[in-house]
């Protein structure tokens, strides 16, 4: 114990009588502290985003038809069917051609969601309201003309207009995005049949008003299929537009035109058998959302059938939004810790140059070797506490700012990426999500000061470990005999 008293004072008392290498191991150790703070509080940070195209519609859930899925049922019919064999099941048809060549299709009652299992989930405690979407259905205009451009060839188009119908239009995804807004006449509500709203454009070209009657039937079957009609209760102003789902004029935002939930199948030739693409879920207390999250997955469904999707466009963690934030921390650990180790070795080896009269004293003295590291060791851990205690104070401040970069630099990844995407799609029209960073979140937690603080002393450790290797291989007589 006395031993350790000795070194301990001895480290002390070289350390302030150092005073101008002190400072610089001081600086050296601050800076690298620092980082390695920065590095673990990149993989602690709450990066919160706010995606507009989904944030607006609230705390809410999503249901739509996994593509995967699809997929796998679609084989299992064909199967079903039989090999080689012309027939239908479940919405899945194939057909032998005259050409020997296969011919394979499905019904919107393959393609639809179920509403038995909507309303099993819209059961849910917890679940306020929610909303059952059609996918958008294109269907002919029959007494009214649609938007158009007349420059553009129709030939590939469907020359026809979009029917999107809702079970309440209020909750419709466009309409929760702000991108249109109903400012003549009133929303589709559950208990509306055979009505429309109508966008501005198609009213002042028609000439229509509130309570006008529009007429639709199949597009393929213009001449000769079933007219239904539907009543205009609203006329909607584009703030934003909506997004066309395909290419063409019929999908142009214009001619979208939105409908009671049952009436886009009937002109569409499929009364009966609906289309149900999307289905919302909208959380009474926002406070429960996940508490009914889990509820809701807990539904006995086919989930396997279905995506379930969070609607609120948050996320706590940073991995969630920004794959690649936990790596680039990661990376700046590794490096920070292995400059840190050639820096600080470098300069204890710098230091150690101008102790060699003071080691050969020591050995002379009989002091051992393991005693004369260990007070090194002291040295460089009581510098590196000082530098750890004043790099604790400002590494909130640094640690938020390097994770802002990184997170605008992923950011900035992320954008181009999908605007080298959007530029791959066939008419050019990506969504655009406009996911917007609205806070960084940096906390200085406890478990974030062990970690760095166990980093840090290791650094040191093996710094200085490696710097006074040349001490405990050379024999005491070579370093005395450099005395001289």
């Amino acid at each position: 114990m006395n031993t350790f008293m000795n070194v301990f004072g001895l480290s002390i008392r070289s350390v302030l009588r150092k005073r101008a290498k002190t400072t610089l191991l001081l600086l050296i150790i601050f800076i690298t502290s620092v980082f390695i703070f920065a590095g673990w509080a990149c993989k602690s940070a709450s990066i919160q985003t706010q995606n507009e195209s989904k944030q607006a519609i609230g705390a809410s859930f999503r249901l739509e038809e996994n593509e995967a899925n699809r997929h796998v049922r679609m084989e299992e019919l064909s199967e079903q069917i039989g090999e080689g064999i012309s027939g239908s099941a479940d919405g899945y048809h194939k057909e032998q051609l005259a050409s020997g060549s296969w011919q394979t299709w499905t019904d919107n009652s393959f393609e639809t969601l179920l509403v038995e299992d909507i309303l099993r989930i819209a059961e849910v405690d917890g679940v306020e309201e929610y909303n059952i979407t059609t996918a958008n259905t294109v269907v002919n205009p029959v007494n009214f003309e649609r938007i158009e451009d007349k420059d553009v060839d129709q030939y590939s188009d469907q020359q026809g207009v979009s029917l999107r119908g809702n079970l309440c239009m209020e909750l419709d995804f466009d309409v929760q995005k702000g991108n249109i807004e109903v400012k003549e006449g009133r929303m589709i509500t559950s208990e509306d049949k055979d009505v429309c709203v109508v966008s501005r454009e198609i009213a002042d070209l028609n000439g229509l008003q509130v309570g006008d009657i529009l007429e639709f039937n199949n597009w393929k079957e213009r001449e000769t299929s079933k007219v239904y009609k539907a009543e205009i209760v609203g006329i909607y102003d584009s703030i934003s537009g909506i997004t066309p789902i395909m290419y063409g004029d019929s999908y142009r935002s214009e001619n979208i035109i939105f409908t009671d939930l049952s009436f886009p199948e009937k002109p569409e030739g499929n009364e009966g058998n609906p289309l149900y693409q999307y289905a919302t879920f909208v959380v009474g207390d926002v406070n429960e959302y996940e508490a009914v999250k889990k509820m809701i997955q807990a539904v006995d469904i086919g989930w396997e059938r279905y995506d379930f999707l969070d609607n609120t466009g948050m996320s706590d963690t940073m991995t969630e939004n920004f794959g690649e934030l936990e790596k680039m921390s990661s990376l700046i650990l590794i490096l920070v810790c292995i400059s840190g180790v050639v820096i600080i070795c470098l300069v204890f080896l710098f230091w150690l140059k101008g102790r060699v009269h003071e080691i050969g004293i020591y050995l002379s003295l009989g002091r051992t070797k393991f005693s004369i590291v260990t007070q090194m060791l002291l040295e460089g851990v009581l510098v590196g506490c000082v530098a750890f205690l004043l790099a604790t104070a400002v590494s909130p401040m640094v640690s938020k700012g390097i994770v802002g970069y990184l997170v605008d630099y992923q950011a900035q990844l992320q954008a181009e990426d999908e605007q080298l995407n959007s530029n791959m799609v066939l008419n050019g029209s990506l969504e655009n999500d406009n996911t917007e960073i609205v806070g960084v979140t940096v906390e200085i937690s406890g478990d974030v000061v062990f970690l760095s603080g166990i980093s840090v002393l290791g650094v040191i450790m093996i710094a200085i470990a490696l710097s006074c290797i040349f001490v405990m291989v050379r024999k005491p007589k070579e370093i005395l005999s450099r005395m001289s």
